[in-house]
């Protein structure tokens, strides 16, 4: 992530609650699954569950600064960005 602008820490604050939401939505939409079973729109319904799981742990990771050698995770963050590059 070394070619990437570091964030102040309110943008770091602002990035964790988006991951958090991201990741509740997601959440909240396998545990209706774990209990009702697929619903009429497939597995998840109409919530892109593998997407949101990824963009949390996206944005998670933008949180990270070098103190938290946060470089142990730019290939895993390339890899997320390329995932999700074309996700809307």
């Amino acid at each position: 992530m070394s070619n990437v602008a570091i964030p102040t820490e309110a943008e770091r604050q602002s990035l964790a609650l988006s991951a958090a939401a991201q990741a509740t939505t997601a959440v909240a939409e396998i545990l209706r699954f774990a209990k009702e079973g697929s619903d009429l729109d497939g597995t998840f319904g109409k919530i892109e569950v593998v997407e949101l799981l990824l963009d949390a742990a996206k944005m998670a990771i933008e949180c990270l600064t070098e103190d938290d050698d946060s470089q142990r995770y730019s290939s895993i963050y390339g890899d997320l960005r390329h995932e999700l590059e074309y996700w809307v």
